[in-house]
C-alpha cells in the first residue's frame, strides 16, 4: 500500500477499504483524508 496507489483508486473504493481495516465515520471525509487515515493505519499495524 502506497500514497500512489491509493490516489489512483476510486473514493468508493478508498471506504471499502477504510471499512475493511475498522475505520468508522469516513463516508463524509475528503479523499486525501480517508487515504492518510488508511496510511496511518496500515503503519500502526504493521
Amino acid at each position: 500500500m502506497n500514497l500512489t496507489e491509493l490516489k489512483q483508486k476510486p473514493i468508493a473504493e478508498l471506504l471499502d477499504m477504510a471499512e475493511q481495516m475498522g475505520l468508522e465515520n469516513m463516508a463524509r471525509s475528503r479523499k486525501q483524508d480517508i487515504i492518510f487515515a488508511l496510511l496511518k493505519k496500515h503503519a500502526k499495524g504493521g
